[in-house]
């Protein structure tokens, strides 16, 4: 009896919990840990031990103590009195790690089955096990799988074959071997790159089995090609100022690696016209194309079609304008992805880049070209009325008492004397002109007696050539607002043009008319007139001293430009009408009109 207090001290003390209820359901025994869990027990627990001592059975039950953040397997035994003894264990330790490894598990099978990444088991040679992502990688269905064709050797491109044993010897040696990139052969022969790492789970021989990771890189490498076009095509467009060359060379390239259709088309005044043109394939007609492309001329918006054929058509940015449309086509629907459109409009921007740097080369060769002439008229245009001067001073040195002989050199030295100051003075207009400096002395202008001032100027040029010279002056209901002496000078360089260039006998009319809200002068020749492709550069600086029509007449050239100047500076426009050679020409300048009521109230 002496051993009873022992042992019930014994029990008390251990970490297990240990209660012993009587059948009139006290408690005859329980030592401290059954004591915890009994004084935090829920509900739940109670009904559990409530029906363990009605059926009188042995229970087995896990519940988890709020109070205490335990888990406890408790175990309940029938006693003859009926009465019941209860077993307490400490079971979360194990309960955490299963939950841990619940955990891990979930987070596993999510990896597995996410359309991230590849999961695969290989067991000597032979694929065994395939998420969906791997076996949609290899173009392979779970039925291939499951007749074990999926072998990894067979799926291997021949040169991958030496890294694959790199990868073995790791793997038997440290039961891993680190990620590598290698292709896979899909089920249909074309390539997938991969990156891929694995780790063995079976060691045991024969039956060996390594869990392995594969990442798709395909869209990586796509990446990084569509950055190698860009480069390359970039370079084309660069390596040329002459559009005709690099243009052809650029849709090969795209054919080449990209497209089975590339066509570049470039706007010239209303038309589209095609400039490049390269195929591997007939695809969608020109014809078939029109509307579209116009429509992405129109809109600035780039367009994509993925079937049948896949197609796009972007707009070719040139100096903040669409100045072409790039057509690119693949025979594969839904070749292409919003990426490619990136790219490709990253191409139309490329173009349009080329296409703005070759006109500004040669427009900048053009407006050199002009100014070498311009130079070279100039200079010719100087030297011309020197030699004339230089004649008249021999001829006074050589005969100083004749008075006939005097007087004709004293005439020719004014007449060219006073050509010289014309020319001098035109460049210094266009000087001005071009500087900003021109100034006007603005005020009522009497437009009649300007016109009759001008006639007056010309007269005897015209009547020297035997030209008729038609005066028509219309009545004017309001103020013109000017310079008088420019706005003459004006008049007179538009008749001095027309004498010019207007054979003996010829006819010229000058008309001034009223339109609504101006005053219209009209001043018409019976000339050699103005051919159709030079008439939009009749009022251009340098450019009517380039025609070779006119290179038979004395002077620069450059009275149309500065007439355009001056009519611009008094708030009017200027323009030219001709039929063609040898229709004459009518130069018309409209002069904003105040009523004669409006200006007396200002």
């Amino acid at each position: 009896m002496s051993s009873s207090p022992d042992l019930a001290e014994i029990l008390s003390k251990i970490n297990d919990g240990i209660c012993v209820l009587s059948g009139d359901r006290q408690v005859s025994f329980v030592n401290e840990r059954a004591s915890e869990i009994l004084n935090a027990a829920d509900e739940v627990f109670h009904r559990k031990i409530t029906d363990a001592l009605n059926e009188q059975s042995a229970r087995r039950f896990e519940h988890f103590h709020a109070s205490l953040n335990r888990w406890f397997e408790h175990h309940t035994y029938p006693n003859p009195d009926g009465g019941l003894t209860l077993l307490s264990c400490d079971v979360t330790p194990r309960r955490r790690m299963e939950e841990a490894l619940r955990a891990s598990e979930e987070r596993f099978r999510r990896v597995i089955e996410s359309n991230i990444i590849g999961v695969i088991v290989v067991e000597n040679g032979f694929i065994t096990e395939a998420n969906d992502v791997f076996l949609k990688m290899v173009n392979y269905t779970r039925a291939d799988l499951v007749q074990r064709q999926l072998r990894w050797r067979e799926m291997t491109p021949p040169e991958f074959d030496a890294p694959d044993a790199k990868a073995r010897i790791e793997l038997e040696s440290t039961g891993v071997f680190s990620p590598y990139e290698k292709e896979f052969l899909r089920k249909n022969g074309s390539r997938i790159p991969v990156l891929i790492g694995g780790v063995t789970i079976q060691a045991d021989v024969p039956r060996r089995e390594t869990l392995c990771l594969a990442l798709d890189l395909s869209g990586r490498r796509r990446a990084e090609e569509r950055m190698r076009c860009m480069m390359e095509v970039g370079k084309i467009l660069a390596s040329s100022l002459e559009c005709e060359k690099t243009f052809p060379e650029a849709a090969e390239f795209i054919v080449s690696n990209l497209a089975d259709s590339c066509v570049i088309f470039i706007r010239e005044g209303e038309q589209l016209i095609r400039v490049a043109a390269t195929h591997s394939m007939p695809l969608v007609s020109e014809g078939e194309l029109q509307s579209d492309l116009y429509r992405v001329m129109t809109t600035g918006e780039p367009e994509m079609t993925v079937a049948p054929v896949s197609r796009l058509l972007v707009p070719i940015i040139a100096r903040n304008e669409i100045a072409g449309v790039l057509a690119i086509a693949s025979a594969r629907p839904r070749a292409f992805d919003t990426e490619d459109l990136h790219l490709f409009e990253t191409f139309g921007h490329r173009a349009g880049l080329a296409l703005e740097n070759a006109r500004l080369y040669q427009e900048t060769q053009k407006a050199n070209r002009l100014k070498d002439e311009f130079v070279a008229i100039v200079s010719h245009e100087l030297r011309t009325p020197l030699t004339p001067i230089l004649g008249g001073v021999y001829m006074m040195r050589s005969e100083p008492h004749d008075r006939a002989v005097f007087a004709r050199a004293l005439d020719l030295i004014e007449r060219n004397a006073k050509t010289q100051v014309k020319i001098v003075d035109d460049l210094l207009d266009v000087s001005r002109a071009l500087s900003g400096k021109l100034k006007l002395n603005m005020e009522s202008v009497d437009l009649p007696r300007v016109i009759e001032a001008a006639i007056e100027t010309v007269r005897p040029a015209s009547e020297a050539k035997g030209i008729r010279v038609d005066v028509r002056i219309g009545s004017i209901n309001g103020v013109i607002s000017g310079d008088a002496d420019r706005l003459q000078q004006v008049i007179w360089n538009l008749l001095a043009n027309a004498v010019k260039f207007t054979p003996n006998a010829g006819h010229i009319s000058i008309e001034l008319v009223e339109t609504p809200g101006n005053a219209e002068i009209r001043v018409s020749d019976t000339g050699i007139g103005i051919e159709a492709e030079f008439l939009p550069h009749v009022f251009d600086k340098f450019r009517q001293a380039n025609t070779s029509r006119t290179r038979q007449h004395t002077g620069l050239g450059l009275g149309l430009a500065i007439v355009r100047h001056l009519v611009e500076s008094h708030g009017g426009t200027v323009y030219a009408q001709s039929s063609g050679g040898e229709q004459g020409a009518t130069f018309v300048v409209r002069l904003p009109l105040r009523r004669t009521m409006q200006a007396a109230t200002i």
